[in-house]
């Protein structure tokens, strides 16, 4: 392919331009994943060293004894709460637990991971040595988790680790705002490139200037001036264009912009009115917009000149004829016409219809005022709602920082003062209670506003609520509550992820339990919903829910039980929300409530 000297310089800034972007783009991003690998391991073993403390603590407390040390840390209730508060506080942090010496799960937030084996995860330490291909690949791989342990000794003897979770999504965060900017840079560098070679070309090809009055001619339609080019290879080259452009203009004239259905396929279908007019002010054609808007027939108007409106429509009129008198355009000119039997602001708009020799009319635009304030808000309160989020999560991480001093503050202070007198002592357990249920409202709402990475398998619905329903009726046996499960043999299998769809389960089931306070039976239904979706019914027989409160139940912070935390079944439905599946409740007071789960079954 022939390039001229203008495509070349386009060609060449623009390939400079491309490689200094990218190299510079790809040094900054190596030196930054490194930095911030650096940076997440240091805040990472901070967080291990505050839960080492804590584990210490908690064994010196119970100190004389005869339990193995990893035992009391696994029955501590509150080292529970500070690993929940740890990963909350830290917006690095997948999990934090702690493991005995062959790697069993001994202390985890969620309860139902305990006893389970940890896997064998990478560590986060072995991401420096990597080089800066292999670390992007890395941290772009999808469902990549990292580890980072602490040994834990009590007198000199190894009972266990401490081990934090990094998920490289958290990783990729930073690394995406800054692939931003430099996208950014790029796309702000390449105009700047391209009005560089704007202006090299115009340095280098200065004599194509001296064309200009030739092709004014052309343009005028004297199609002989082309006669006496020079005789170069760029004069020739633009000679033979303009020459080919002139014999198509001399065999072929455009037609008029007075061909109805020419202007009539254009404007069809726009929601402004819109009407063409000829230069002495007579209609050629409205549409449908326009229509409505004067409501007069399309079949009547054209012909007519635009007094036929009316009087109302004396501002429309009085622009249309200054445009044409002028022959200048006018360009969202407000004005007042009548809409429905009551007058609405629009936006005028006229523009001429002109070629290099004739005038040939003006075409009318009418804009709905209020239709443009309405998108305008919509835009805006979208906005605000981006903003909102924003700030909201940063607000609840923020909480998490003094929170955090509190719990440890009030153990220490607890250990100080233990001997005065009772009322101190409930005073100080009132304030670690409340303490407390706020973390745990921060951390579900962090839950609740964090990205969730789902961990897809294969499900057995059937398999995982028989295991529900074990545990429940352990618990819940003894208070007069059963169980009956139906389960559809052979229903089909779901992609999900089991940790979320148990927490889903156990949260409704929960609920239910909690409603019946006489005891009472739960009916649990599995069965093939139409013909790609498994349906999973979960029925009590507690008060019921009014009809009024049916709507705010999925709400975040809504709830009618005195200690109850609102964040139950806003977690299930946005948890079901993100398997792409529907969770409804149909409830009548005083007969009970029906939860209805539906999930796409396994393709």
């Amino acid at each position: 392919m022939h390039l001229n000297v203008k495509g070349k310089e386009a060609l060449g800034v623009s390939i400079i331009t491309l490689v200094v972007v990218i190299g510079s783009t790809f040094l900054n991003l190596s030196q930054l994943s490194s930095v911030i690998i650096q940076e997440t391991l240091e805040q990472v073993s901070l967080v291990k060293r505050q839960i080492f403390e804590q584990s210490k603590r908690v064994v010196l407390k119970a100190q004389p004894s005869n339990t193995p040390p990893i035992a009391l840390l696994a029955a501590n209730q509150e080292l529970k709460h500070f690993l929940e508060a740890s990963v909350g506080y830290s917006p690095h942090l997948l999990y934090a637990l702690l493991v005995d010496t062959q790697g069993t799960i001994v202390l985890h937030p969620e309860g139902e991971k305990i006893e389970r084996q940890h896997p064998d995860r990478p560590k986060l330490e072995d991401l420096l040595s990597l080089g800066p291909f292999d670390r992007f690949k890395v941290l772009y791989q999808e469902g990549t988790t990292f580890d980072s342990t602490l040994p834990m000794t009590w007198e000199d003897v190894l009972i266990g680790e401490v081990i934090v979770g990094i998920h490289t999504s958290l990783l990729r965060e930073r690394m995406n705002a800054s692939i931003k900017t430099s996208v950014l840079f790029g796309l702000i560098a390449l105009p700047i490139a391209w009005l560089l070679t704007m202006g090299l070309a115009a340095l280098t090809l200065r004599p194509i200037h001296a064309m200009a009055f030739q092709m004014e001619q052309l343009r005028q339609g004297h199609f002989d001036v082309l006669t006496d080019l020079s005789r170069t290879d760029e004069f020739r080259e633009l000679a033979a264009q303009l020459q080919l452009l002139g014999q198509q203009l001399k065999s072929d004239r455009l037609k008029t912009l007075s061909d109805e259905p020419h202007l009539q396929g254009v404007v069809e279908h726009l929601e402004d009115g819109v009407i063409v007019v000829d230069g002495q002010g007579t209609v050629l054609f409205l549409n449908q917009a326009m229509e409505v808007m004067v409501d007069i027939p399309i079949a009547y108007l054209p012909g007519h000149r635009l007094e036929v409106l009316g009087e109302a429509f004396t501002p429309l009129i009085r622009l249309a004829e200054q445009a044409l008198t002028e022959k200048k355009d006018f360009k969202a000119m407000p004005c007042s016409l009548p809409r429905k039997a009551e007058d609405k602001s629009f936006y005028i708009s006229v523009v001429c219809l002109k070629s290099a020799s004739q005038f040939h009319g003006a075409m009318i635009l009418c804009r709905d005022v209020e239709a443009m304030k309405a998108l305008q808000s919509l835009v805006r309160y979208a906005a605000q709602l981006t903003t909102l989020g924003q700030l909201t999560s940063g607000l609840a991480h923020e909480i998490k920082n003094p929170l955090n001093s509190m719990v440890i503050h009030l153990e220490l202070l607890k250990e100080e003062i233990k001997d005065v007198n009772g009322g101190v002592q409930h005073s100080l357990q009132v304030l670690e209670g409340e303490v407390h249920r706020l973390d745990r409202v921060v951390v579900g709402f962090l839950k609740f506003m964090r990205p969730q990475e789902l961990e897809i398998s294969s499900i057995n619905i059937n398999e995982l609520l028989e295991k529900e329903v074990r545990l429940l009726e352990t618990e819940w046996g003894s208070k007069r509550m059963t169980f009956h499960l139906d389960c559809e043999p052979n229903l089909p299998v779901v992609s999900a992820d089991a940790d979320l769809l148990r927490q889903v389960f156990l949260n409704i089931l929960l609920n239910a339990c909690q409603a019946m306070e006489e005891g009472g039976a739960i009916r649990i239904k599995t069965s093939t919903h139409q013909i790609d979706e498994v349906q999973i019914s979960i029925t009590d027989q507690g008060p019921g829910i009014p009809v009024e409160d049916q709507d705010k139940i999925f709400h975040l912070y809504y709830t009618t039980k005195s200690r109850g935390s609102g964040l139950g079944l806003p977690l299930a439905y946005r948890f079901i929300q993100l398997h792409e599946g529907v969770i409804d409740v149909q409830s009548e007071v005083g007969k009970g409530t029906t939860f209805s789960i539906r999930l796409p079954k396994n393709n």
